[in-house]
């Protein structure tokens, strides 16, 4: 067996990691919808992804967090098994890792989430913008 390069935010339903991950996880886990953070593309990774990109530097920043949190969130509560990525897992993908445990709170604040989402994936590193939108949408 070969070691998983994703990790399960929440059991048996959520689950990060890169983009290299993504036929993995489908397998391995029956995602039924995958989420590709990632900007700088225009197609998505697999048949069964959605394109929610999450934009860097830009004044729509925390508009695109926001809508793809609010659709991740449905997935979730609508029972589907869900694997959302950017490139390496750990940028875009923690900061949605962040704001999935904000919104279905699991954590209270921006600090408590990054660290479970850290115990979890080690990698993660997000960057000061991105923590600044989550700032703007929680204001935790």
């Amino acid at each position: 067996m070969t070691q998983k390069n994703y990790q399960a935010l929440i059991e048996n339903s959520i689950y990060i990691g890169g983009v290299n991950e993504v036929d993995d996880v489908i397998e391995a886990e029956k995602i039924d919808v995958v989420y590709d953070l990632r900007a700088e593309v225009a197609a998505s990774s697999s048949e069964i992804s959605k394109h929610q990109p999450i934009v860097e530097d830009g004044e729509f920043q925390d508009e695109s967090i926001r809508t793809g949190v609010k659709r991740i969130v449905q997935d979730y509560q609508d029972g589907k098994k869900i694997f959302f990525h950017c490139n390496s897992g750990n940028g875009r993908a923690g900061t949605m890792a962040i704001a999935v445990l904000l919104e279905l709170r699991m954590a209270n604040t921006i600090e408590e989430a990054e660290a479970k989402v850290k115990m979890i994936r080690p990698d993660v590193n997000v960057k000061p913008q991105l923590k600044e939108a989550l700032k703007g949408i929680y204001g935790v």
